[in-house]
């Protein structure tokens, strides 16, 4: 039997992208579980903060999720709730914590020594782990900017959720360890295809309506955004014309950053570089990736050279594998 001809030299590779994707992604029956634990914990949290919502935030609600992630929540003020609260994030933390004991499966601990306090929690019965940060608006923001990204294009999911697979599985992921965060390696992908495609596959959703993804929007109004699936129309009605595939968009990712000049700051926001800031949380890092939302280095934490160095061999090695036509995922993974 004749061996069946592909059309284009790395339809092996996208073939091979779109099987990694659907067998690494976060299950339906996994968010859906996800998102009933929420509710549940709400539940808990609004029999002592009656007007404040508990929202699931990060990638299993941008469907950059890979299975097995930790859960990302947030909880924020409602409209109603029309007083200021004069407890701090580590005060509130401790008393939903306290809370949270009537849960006998839960094991809570309370991280106040981060930049950003954090209650973490894990469910034995349920068998999810993560943790609750308070009033930290830009995470309400940011996953809605992903959320519409990932929604623009179909192949804006499978290469994120696939280059997130390959950062993890080449040792290249962890700000704890002074490398790449999660949101960071999706912004390096969003930024690609912004300005590492021709013609792009992504414009700036912020330039294209900048009064829809704004912080004056309040967090709630764009948490209901999220949970009601509302998206407007410079979303639902896009159509790139790059007619690139998988494959040629994952060889192109490493090509662009193996050639990069990291001496400039990676703006989504503007879709383009800017200069580097003065401040030393700009100026000590050796990658610099500007949150979509308050501007500051999201890559902040990747200021020691043998880390650096490290990001940048990973990139060289993948681009190497995958230099000839046909290449496969597998290879890099």
């Amino acid at each position: 039997m004749a061996a069946f001809a592909f059309a284009h030299p790395r339809d092996l590779l996208t073939c091979d992208i779109i099987q990694k994707y659907e067998s690494v992604k976060e299950s339906n029956a996994t968010t859906r579980k996800k998102k009933r634990w929420c509710e549940g914990l709400e539940q808990n949290i609004k029999q002592i903060y009656p007007n404040r919502k508990l929202i699931l935030v990060g990638s299993s609600t941008t469907s950059f999720a890979i299975e097995g992630c930790d859960v990302d929540l947030a909880l924020i003020r409602t409209e109603s709730q029309t007083f200021y609260d004069f407890e701090s994030g580590l005060q509130i933390l401790s008393r939903i914590r306290g809370a949270l004991n009537s849960r006998p499966s839960l094991n809570t601990e309370l991280i106040s020594s981060a930049v950003v306090p954090i209650l973490k929690l894990k469910d034995r019965s349920e068998g999810l782990e993560g943790d609750i940060s308070v009033d930290v608006q830009n995470a309400i923001f940011n996953t809605y900017l992903q959320k519409c990204y990932g929604t623009m294009d179909p192949r804006v999911a499978p290469l994120v959720t696939t280059i997130k697979y390959w950062a993890q599985v080449s040792g290249i992921t962890g700000a704890l360890y002074h490398k790449l965060s999660g949101f960071a390696i999706v912004l390096l992908v969003i930024y690609y295809l912004q300005r590492g495609c021709s013609p792009p596959v992504l414009p700036s959703l912020q330039k294209l309506n900048p009064a829809h993804f704004t912080t004056s929007s309040s967090a709630s109004s764009t948490a209901e955004k999220l949970t009601s699936d509302s998206l407007p129309a410079v979303v639902t009605s896009y159509n790139s014309t790059n007619t690139a595939t998988l494959g040629d968009l994952l060889v192109g990712f490493f090509s662009f950053y193996c050639d990069f000049d990291w001496h400039q700051v990676l703006s989504v926001r503007l879709a383009g570089p800017r200069r580097v800031p003065s401040d030393k949380k700009w100026t000590r890092p050796y990658i610099r990736i500007e949150d979509p939302f308050d501007q500051k280095n999201v890559t902040r934490a990747v200021y020691m050279f043998p880390q650096f160095s490290d990001i940048k061999r990973a990139f060289k090695t993948a681009k190497g594998k995958l230099a000839y036509g046909s290449c496969r995922l597998h290879e890099i993974l």
